[in-house]
């Protein structure tokens, strides 16, 4: 177990990568903590990226990766350099980027409400609880995942066995089955660490269910506190991070994508849904986190197009800016897949990822088993409680901006997608939906959740920089 130790200690690299962006004034709200969970989303992307650069360059890799990588975090924060973070219309009394309102604790209820402490203490109770409820689940191996077993740790073994992506392995037709088409960002994040411990530790690497989920909880938690003036900032990270628990044991999430997936498409949406999404700094930090979502799994993708399309529908402002607004937030995430799919064509490996059929062949003879088929996925997901408890929360509660629009339409969006995806299967749906759905459907209990928080700033559009 002692490699399994080391293993889980390098992801200690990725923060200390995503540190320089971080260090930008802009982010100072955040506090310590939250910007270190913060530097670790962006450390993993720069470094995934980084990886897939010397794979396709044919340069194995070694320690000059990380040179690389933390070479791109300082040219992103040079590149803001130049853009001094100005006070945003919209963020009430006249506060300004530059001048945080504190400099708070991402656990703590902040601002200039604080809340009773007793509220403020339930909240951070459910919280622990429910981190520690996956991480006991995931060392009794009851929500370890098949697909860590199948092709997320066998192919992180290989590459960091061969120090690059391995294009024979992958070409191998027997190995079909692990999906070489899929984003890079989890294999390479374990393959990094298999590197350096000189094998991959199957066992820690479940735990970054619960290291992952905790790390959301932080992130979201001091994201959050820099637009709540009352303790809503933990009551939504305790909502958000209970239902992810509880769906993440039912569903079997432990080594799989799913917990990078949700720690990127959380924390994303929660930017643009705060002030500091309406500055560029905070912009490109959303884009660099919307890559990392898209880098993690295809579904990636589609939360991206829906997230990126709606934040215009509901930031008038970003209108005004819209080449700007656009790169900043979609740009990591084209140079990113943009390379993978570089990658897999100088192999002739793929072009692309592989759909379910064509577009419009559906087959809506199959409509009623695929709602009665994500019915009973759902309701076996803890009862349905992941999803109903958000909604219940949403609908009781009042004061709703404008923004709230954002995470309920790509609720609405994504519901739809995977639906119409479901369709496209000729024969009956059901074994497919009920070892799938619960997982690709997560997304949903957050964005409930974050559709339900009511800030306190006003709901007036400010004007993006750039």
């Amino acid at each position: 177990m002692k490699g399994g130790y080391v293993w889980l200690a390098c992801f200690a690299a990725f923060p200390l990568v995503g540190a320089p962006l971080l260090k930008h004034p802009a982010f100072r709200r955040f506090g310590f903590a939250c910007r270190a969970v913060l530097a670790g989303g962006v450390g993993m992307v720069i470094v995934s990226w980084t990886m897939t650069v010397f794979a396709v360059a044919g340069v194995r890799w070694g320690p000059s990766l990380l040179l690389v990588s933390v070479a791109v975090a300082l040219t992103l924060r040079l590149a803001l350099r130049s853009s001094s973070p100005s006070p945003l219309r919209g963020e009430g009394r006249g506060e300004g980027l530059s001048e945080p309102r504190s400099s708070p604790s991402p656990l703590r209820g902040e601002g200039r409400g604080e809340g009773s402490p007793a509220t403020n203490l339930a909240a951070l109770a459910i919280t622990a609880v429910a981190i520690l409820s996956a991480f006991a689940a995931t060392l009794a191996t009851r929500s370890t995942s098949l697909d860590l077993l199948l092709f997320w740790g066998p192919k992180a073994q290989q590459f960091a066995a061969a120090r690059t992506i391995d294009a024979a392995f992958l070409s191998a037709p027997h190995l079909e089955y692990m999906h070489v088409y899929y984003p890079p960002l989890v294999t390479n994040v374990f393959a990094f660490g298999a590197m350096i411990v000189g094998r991959f530790p199957w066992g820690a690497a479940t735990l970054t269910f619960p290291f992952l989920l905790a790390s959301t909880a932080v992130g979201l938690a001091g994201v959050l506190a820099a637009d709540a003036r009352r303790p809503a900032a933990l009551s939504t990270t305790a909502l958000v991070v209970s239902a992810l628990s509880l769906l993440g044991i039912h569903a079997s999430v432990a080594g799989n994508a799913e917990p990078f997936l949700l720690f990127y498409e959380t924390i994303a949406l929660a930017l643009l849904l705060t002030p500091v999404g309406r500055s560029s700094p905070g912009q490109l930090l959303a884009g660099l986190f919307l890559c990392g979502a898209a880098a993690s799994k295809v579904e990636g993708l589609p939360f991206l197009a829906a997230t990126v399309l709606l934040f215009f529908v509901v930031e008038p402002a970003a209108r005004r800016a819209v080449v700007s607004t656009l790169a900043r937030l979609i740009g990591p995430t084209v140079l990113s897949l943009g390379t993978w799919f570089a990658f897999g064509a100088s192999h002739e490996l793929f072009y692309g990822y592989r759909s379910y059929g064509r577009f419009f062949d559906v087959h809506w003879e199959n409509f009623s088993n695929v709602l009665s088929g994500l019915g009973s996925a759902l309701w076996n997901a803890g009862y349905g409680l992941p999803f109903l408890v958000p909604l219940l929360v949403l609908l009781a509660t009042r004061g709703k901006t404008r923004r709230a629009l954002l995470p309920l339409g790509v609720a609405v969006a994504l519901a739809g997608f995977f639906t119409f995806t479901y369709l496209h299967g000729a024969a009956d749906p059901k074994v497919w939906i009920g070892w799938s759905a619960a997982r690709i459907f997560s997304p949903l209990t957050v964005l409930l959740a974050l559709a339900a928080r009511t800030p306190e700033t006003d709901d007036v559009a400010g004007e993006p920089e750039g």
